[in-house]
């Protein structure tokens, strides 16, 4: 009997050399992904299982709404659905507070509503960053009534033919001030101000968007439907 077991061995090891190459086209079709579906995954080098739900949570946008959300794994878009409280002081409030932000690198841009009670009531912006920070950079940019030198006027109407000049203010520091500008077209009426930049955290925290009267007892207001899109690029 044991003079035959090698033979046995070669054949098994021949016919499994020579085993149909088995196609994906050719399994049969699952009748539908479910997130506990499992999948093969080299990880440096080791084999090992993902999920679905692991794979679909590292790249999902997270859709959010209101002052106080929390903030998604990869991409997440944060929108304010309701005014802030005016704000006639000149210490800022936070308007909108985005929570639990992994530690690592994120693009932030917010696009911001608002209005002021004078036109001579401009607004002061910040943007700040919880956690341990070790870099922040950040800008805001906006239309303005002049065409030739800045003047910190929003405008939301372009009255010109050759259009007019867009003025910025930055930071390089978490909760550095992003203004005050000097003041608005009209009263009561929206503005718009776009604020993007970058911050790299060791540790997780949050990112709050912070405004401020540019005149105490002049108020400006920042506007529902003011949003932010957040990603995570590390």
């Amino acid at each position: 009997m044991r003079r035959f077991l090698p033979l046995v061995i070669v054949l098994f090891l021949v016919s499994t050399a020579f085993a149909a190459d088995v196609k994906i086209s050719a399994l049969t079709a699952a009748s539908g992904a479910n997130l506990a579906d499992e999948y093969a995954a080299n990880q440096a080098g080791t084999t090992r299982k993902v999920t679905l739900t692991q794979i679909a949570d590292k790249a999902a946008i997270t859709i959010v709404t209101g002052a106080t959300v929390t903030a998604g794994n990869a991409e997440t878009w944060h929108t304010l659905t309701a005014n802030c409280a005016q704000n006639t002081t000149t210490t800022v409030a936070t308007c909108m507070t985005t929570n639990t932000l992994a530690a690592g690198t994120w693009q932030f841009e917010y696009t911001i509503i608002w209005q002021s009670a004078a036109t001579t009531t401009g607004i002061n912006f910040q943007i700040a960053a919880g956690g341990t920070v070790t870099r922040f950079r950040a800008i805001c940019m906006h239309g303005t009534t002049s065409t030739g030198t800045a003047n910190g006027n929003s405008d939301l109407v372009n009255t010109t033919n050759t259009g007019q000049i867009v003025e910025f203010q930055a930071t390089r520091t978490s909760g550095g001030s992003m203004g005050p500008t000097a003041g608005v077209d009209t009263i009561n009426a929206d503005e718009l101000m776009f604020c993007r930049g970058s911050v790299v955290t060791s540790t997780s925290g949050d990112l709050q968007l912070k405004a401020a009267s540019e005149i105490a007892a002049s108020g400006i207001t920042v506007m529902a439907d003011t949003n932010l899109r957040l990603r995570r690029l590390n």
